[in-house]
């Protein structure tokens, strides 16, 4: 159950890390090439700078499903830490 409870939110965040990197990625890249640049105007630097952003924003989302799954995880509810000394 221990090990249960350090994998759940390690997991959590590897799969929030991916899924934001991917999401972020194909937003940005669509958002990139008809707002910003035009379609034929689009360079490799432009493609590195989506690359950058949809990467940090990958770790952003993974950081933030370790943290909440963490917290659901590794703090104790409704249980007390110590017993009760009588």
């Amino acid at each position: 159950m221990k090990y249960l409870k350090k994998t759940v939110p390690v997991v959590s965040a590897l799969i929030g890390l991916v899924a934001g990197c991917i999401i972020a990625y194909f937003a940005l890249a669509l958002f990139w090439t008809h707002v910003i640049v035009r379609p034929e105007n689009v360079t490799a630097r432009d493609s590195w700078i989506v690359y950058s952003l949809s990467l940090i924003i990958g770790v952003i989302t993974g950081i933030s499903m370790l943290v909440v799954s963490a917290q659901r995880c590794w703090v104790p509810q409704g249980r007390s830490l110590h017993r009760n000394v009588t």
